[in-house]
């Protein structure tokens, strides 16, 4: 089916755990540990973010900090942190509108 969400059919999918391949569960177990990891780094890097650890340890930002103390490139680092501390979305300017008319 186009448009269908790949994530959804895997959870779908893997609801049905006695009724897996032994690869698919060897699939399932390794992609549910990457997940786990991922919330793991994303809480790490935004807590060293609100604590301001790069400027305590001697970093000039936290993407200094996680480019010499993980091994990643600068890139990376700026990935990880933009993926932690998701950037709020400004209001579209019709929202400002209606609110402004509310008041």
């Amino acid at each position: 089916m186009a448009g269908t969400n790949t994530h959804t059919d895997r959870t779908a999918e893997f609801l049905k755990w006695p009724d897996l391949a032994d690869v698919d569960l060897l699939r399932a177990l390794v992609e549910t540990e990457r997940r786990r990891l991922d919330a793991a780094m994303r809480a790490a890097v935004a807590e060293a973010e609100r604590r301001g650890l790069a400027a305590d340890t001697g970093y000039r930002d936290t993407a200094d900090l996680l480019t010499d103390l993980l091994r990643i490139s600068a890139q990376e680092a700026r990935r990880r942190i933009e993926y932690a501390i998701p950037q709020p979305r400004s209001r579209p300017r019709k929202v400002w509108r209606v609110l402004a008319a509310a008041s």
